[in-house]
């Protein structure tokens, strides 16, 4: 009796061993479920305001974190925030300094490439969220809509990759006399953690 259960589970385990490894193949890696990344770099001065009198926008500086939930190998679900601090000259905004904080959700299309170390992993980003923006010294603080897209490269080192990514952010600004759509691009490198 105990031959013949032997025999039965070597039989069971020849047929099943190939169509579990073929299910492995094709399945994307457990560590690559969830990456978080944390990067900084520089923002460009947004689009002039108005044409006569414009304010001069000075680049700045800008900071984020986000988290990726992967749907598949190549599609993933992206909630982030970026932290950015830029300056404008003019008659009315003369050295004024703004704060503009970001919220977004996203949705990450990455070109099909194995996740293994040493991938150097191209994507493309787009979503839509929200900004709020605060003039410092002022107290003045509001929030607008904001959609954004971008593109970035990842190289991996297993569960560790650097990341340089830029994102255009389009949104209204509409205090002191000024209405006009802006477009913010951040370029920034970081690091993830994928797991």
């Amino acid at each position: 009796m105990l031959r013949f259960i032997a025999s039965c589970f070597a039989t069971l385990t020849l047929a099943v061993a190939p169509v579990a490894l073929h299910a492995q193949e094709n399945e994307r890696p457990a560590s690559d479920r969830y990456t978080v990344a944390g990067a900084f770099g520089g923002l460009s001065g947004p689009d002039r305001l108005n044409g006569a009198g414009a304010p001069d926008w000075r680049q700045g500086w800008a900071g984020s974190v986000d988290g990726t939930y992967w749907l598949g190998r190549n599609v993933g679900l992206r909630a982030g925030s970026t932290l950015a601090q830029d300056r404008a000259r003019s008659a009315t905004l003369s050295g004024a300094t703004f704060n503009k904080l970001t919220y977004d959700a996203d949705v990450v299309l990455r070109v099909p490439r194995p996740a293994g170390e040493g991938t150097v992993i191209p994507y493309v980003v787009a979503g839509a969220g929200g900004i709020t923006i605060h003039h410092i010294g002022s107290g003045d603080s509001w929030s607008k809509p904001a959609g954004n897209a971008g593109a970035g490269v990842e190289y991996r080192f297993t569960r560790w990759g650097l990341r340089a990514e830029a994102r255009d952010y389009v949104y209204q600004f509409d205090r002191y006399g000024y209405h006009q759509t802006q477009n913010q691009v951040a370029w920034q490198g970081g690091l993830t953690l994928s797991f």
